[in-house]
């Protein structure tokens, strides 16, 4: 919980920020890289947001230019902006009711697969100009294989303080790595693409990124609110794919993921996006495994710490990430 100091500063905050006065602020999500405050005030129930500082990514930056979009394009169901106090890192955001996804059904899948068909279709020219890329915007086949050469360089430098993560690294990472980057280069060659060249602007979509049940709500009438859009921008369409089939923080069943799939590419069918991700996937799947090993970084820990998540012990946390990996790899990569 915050201290009485804490929890006087954000209601100061509140006060600034909110259009009437505030009749009480209480936290109500410890999140992993933000926090939010359910706002009460006069005129209504408002959520407060607040961004971390120690992180390089824009969060707050990305999300703005997402609520924008959505509010001047007509896109429903997400928050829309009352305030920012930048300075600061708070936005006051519309109050969305709803309650968490316990199961994800067929239907939900199908909703997030029409939500960003809508962003798709909702692109103008303006919005070229106005937004950014996607936080580590998976454009290129280098693109995506620097991001795991980073993730992965950090994860050797720490792979000696867990001895279960070296074993696994050692044994099955690295071994991983070194095929299914081969994997990729050929597929590439294969079908003609450019294993180094971004894909160019007129093939790339708005992409939610973070995207799937964890950051949505179940409202009364069953349909779903989507949340948090700190990683919004400009990506691959099959990106979006290679993001929700493979997030750790959904279970979906292969007809699920096949669901998703087949919405997407239908709609970009003749845009390519199904080959590239069919030749790029293999570099997804070690993006993903370093993504998801990220836990296992003393500075990460000490981020998710800050943030106020409540994470359980860092041994139990690390043995847990390890395992998703290794499901990960599992399910696409087999060594010989």
């Amino acid at each position: 919980m915050l201290s009485s100091q804490s929890l006087d500063a954000v209601l100061e905050v509140a006060c600034r920020l909110s259009p009437t006065q505030v009749r009480r602020v209480t936290e109500l999500r410890r999140g992993q890289n933000n926090r939010i405050f359910r706002v009460e005030a006069e005129g209504g129930v408002y959520a407060l947001k607040r961004y971390p500082a120690d992180d390089r990514r824009d969060r707050m930056r990305a999300e703005l230019e997402a609520l924008a979009f959505f509010a001047r394009r007509g896109i429903g169901r997400t928050p829309r902006l009352v305030a920012c106090e930048p300075e600061t890192r708070h936005v006051l955001l519309s109050w969305m009711e709803g309650e968490p996804i316990a199961q994800v059904s067929d239907a939900d899948v199908a909703a997030f697969a029409d939500f960003q068909i809508e962003l798709d279709c909702a692109i103008d020219a303006r919005a070229a100009r106005e937004i950014g890329e996607a936080s580590e915007a998976c454009l290129s086949g280098r693109r995506i294989l620097a991001q795991v050469g980073g993730r992965f360089r950090h994860l050797a430098a720490v792979k000696a303080e867990v001895p279960q993560f070296a074993a696994f690294y050692d044994g099955t990472l690295a071994p991983a790595r070194e095929a299914l980057e081969a994997q990729a280069r050929r597929n590439c060659a294969r079908i003609g693409l450019d294993f180094d060249a971004d894909l160019p602007p007129e093939r790339r979509t708005l992409i939610a990124s973070d995207f799937g049940a964890h950051n949505a709500l179940r409202r009364a009438d069953g349909t779903l609110s989507l949340l948090d859009f700190e990683y919004f921008g400009w990506d691959d369409p099959a990106t979006s794919v290679a993001l929700f089939v493979m997030h750790p923080a959904m279970r979906l069943s292969a007809s699920q993921k096949l669901i998703y799939r087949q919405r997407l590419f239908e709609h970009f069918r003749g845009t390519g996006a199904a080959d590239r991700l069919a030749a790029l996937m293999p570099l997804h799947v070690l993006r993903w495994c370093g993504i998801i090993l990220n836990e296992l970084l003393p500075e990460r820990w000490r981020h998710r710490l800050v943030s106020g998540a409540e994470l359980g012990g860092w041994d139990e946390v690390r043995q847990a990430q390890i395992e998703k990996a290794r499901r990960l790899l599992e399910e696409f990569w087999s060594p010989c």
